[in-house]
């Protein structure tokens, strides 16, 4: 899993990745850097970044992240940073300290073959037959495991 800001990317490589990557938007986000965001696995956006569609690769991006969503782009070219981010940074924090924070608290494994199913799928809604492995592949490393006993470790602690 890679994280890092949008500005720091290059799309060549994100398109043609191995491995998850976590892009982080902030200020004002364009060309390049806007396209290596929107053809990222997760979008992270700080509240008040700016965005401004002006290359061919943004426009790709926001095609494939808005899908039919981006007709309307047509009638109201103003994008808002909550219609194509999956996360937005809380007003007042520092938006690379809270996106490692964030991910610093989730399975890099299953977030990767998530990641993966999707790309390969081409969207949310991944052929079955590769879901099943990918989650067989993911019951037998452990990982459903680790997040239920984190679960209930932290359900143990809310009841004393």
């Amino acid at each position: 899993m890679i994280v890092a800001r949008a500005s720091e990317l290059d799309l060549r490589s994100v398109l043609s990745r191995d491995e998850a990557i976590i892009a982080l938007g902030e200020g004002e986000l364009r060309g390049e850097a806007l396209a290596c965001a929107l053809h990222s696995d997760l979008l992270v956006l700080a509240a008040d970044t700016r965005i401004l569609v002006d290359t061919p690769g943004a426009w790709s991006g926001i095609v494939w992240r808005m899908g039919r969503g981006a007709l309307m782009l047509c009638v109201a070219p103003a994008i808002v940073p909550a219609a194509i981010a999956d996360l937005l940074v809380p007003a007042g924090r520092d938006p690379l300290q809270w996106t490692v924070e964030w991910v610093g608290t989730r399975s890099e494994i299953a977030f990767d073959a998530a990641a993966n199913l999707i790309r390969r799928n081409g969207g949310p809604h991944g052929g079955m037959v590769l879901e099943r492995a990918e989650f067989a592949r993911l019951f037998a490393a452990g990982e459903p495991q680790k997040g239920l006993a984190a679960w209930l470790e932290s359900r143990s602690t809310k009841r004393k």
